[in-house]
């Protein structure tokens, strides 16, 4: 709901010329998208998910803070949304593909969502940092030398999606053909077209298969370690865990290397900086992630009740999506100074709160050794197209670039 001049109370669905979401996360200038945004709505704006889909997008530090720790008035699960228990949205429509609700952590809350994350924390925390380091080394230096030789590459499929696609299999125990069919039905999920629905009954089966294959002949991964665990009751748990492990580190992993690549080739002062010592590659790699989120827009919250968020009414039942890449960049928490940002960890690229990302350990190791690696032989390449050329991908859930074109010297 919005409140006009004259303080009549209008449904979101009533506002006119909603953007659409996928477009400002595929704008060449978000940053501009979203003041235009604030300038003529404040913190919290009117969107559309899809044509005819509407929800709110919070723009400010404070509200999509608050809107991530309230689980009180804000739930993570879709059967809360208006638009999904009145059957508002087509069956088949891309954006309900996008965010059905699934037997997982992410999609629910309280206690709940406390059993179901158990299991995920644990798993990760026992992660072997140095078999980890070895699996990403050596799909890293095995990729790049194979570019190397064919003498031209696309960065993105051939290095920032094949190597954390690689990791991917070696730390669940899927098969690398599994793992690849994975990360293309993953892309057409995110993608906001008609292939979205059918990627999604076909995760479902070969999740379905890949778990009873894990039961039936556990390994040393983290699957079986999530079939083993007690706070699982039934392998459709299993399966939503192993789906939110992959979807997740999918999406983070792939749009932070492919972001940070293309800052390194795009940016040569960048670049020097990092090269030279002046900014180690964590920091790097954390302005990177609080400049350009790999994920713009996290997943919506839906309202529980009615209430007030930025100045805006919002009613029970609405969406709201919590746009993390304006947040970032809100004056009331950004340095003038922009080195006086660098090594700060105020950023809300990750979350905050019960849905924060669980893997803030195992996530900047992959990120760094697949960058480092890169770093290691940028000098090689260059850029066959140039900067501004560079497209994003299209969807409205994550944001990196399509392809990288390259040559080697």
């Amino acid at each position: 709901m919005s409140v006009t001049a004259a303080g009549r109370v209008v449904r979101l669905e009533e506002v006119a010329d909603r953007p659409l979401l996928a477009d400002l996360a595929g704008s060449r200038d978000p940053r501009a998208s979203y003041a235009a945004l604030r300038s003529r709505w404040g913190a919290v704006a009117p969107v559309d998910l899809e044509p005819g889909v509407p929800a709110w997008l919070a723009l400010g530090y404070d509200e999509v803070s608050t809107v991530l720790r309230n689980e009180v008035l804000f739930s993570r699960d879709s059967r809360d949304w208006r638009y999904e228990s009145e059957r508002l949205v087509a069956w088949r429509s891309p954006v309900r593909a996008a965010l059905a609700q699934r037997d997982s952590a992410h999609d629910r809350d309280g206690g709940e969502h406390r059993r179901l994350r158990a299991p995920l924390a644990d798993v990760l925390a026992g992660v072997d940092d140095r078999r980890l380091a070895r699996t990403v080394t050596v799909a890293s230096t095995s990729a790049l030398s194979r570019l190397a030789a064919r003498g031209e590459a696309d960065l993105v499929a051939d290095y920032a999606v094949d190597v954390p696609v690689r990791v991917l299999a070696d730390l669940l125990g899927m098969t690398l053909a599994d793992a690849r069919r994975m990360h293309e039905l993953t892309v057409d999920q995110r993608s906001g077209t008609e292939s979205a629905h059918p990627a999604v009954a076909e995760t479902e089966n070969l999740l379905a298969t890949f778990v009873a294959g894990r039961r039936a002949e556990p390994g040393d991964d983290l699957t079986s370690q999530l079939l083993a665990h007690e706070q699982h009751h039934h392998d459709l748990e299993v399966m939503g865990a192993v789906g939110l492990l992959f979807r997740t580190a999918h999406d983070a992993e792939i749009a932070w290397i492919a972001t940070a690549l293309h800052r390194m080739l795009a940016d040569p002062a960048f670049a020097a900086k990092v090269h030279g010592g002046r900014l180690s590659i964590d920091d790097a790699l954390d302005e990177i992630a609080r400049d350009t989120p790999p994920m713009p827009h996290l997943l919506p919250r839906y309202a529980l009740t009615h209430s007030e968020l930025g100045g805006q009414p919002i009613a029970a039942g609405d969406a709201i999506v919590p746009a993390v890449a304006a947040a970032n960049a809100d004056g009331a928490v950004q340095a003038t100074d922009p080195w006086e940002q660098v090594d700060s960890r105020f950023h809300l690229t990750w979350g905050v709160g019960a849905h924060a990302c669980p893997a803030h350990r195992t996530a900047p190791l992959i990120t760094r050794l697949v960058v480092g690696h890169f770093l290691s032989r940028v000098t090689e390449m260059e850029l066959t197209v140039a900067p501004i050329e560079v497209e994003p991908v299209r969807s409205a859930w994550t944001r990196y670039p399509r392809e990288l074109p390259v040559r080697f010297r």
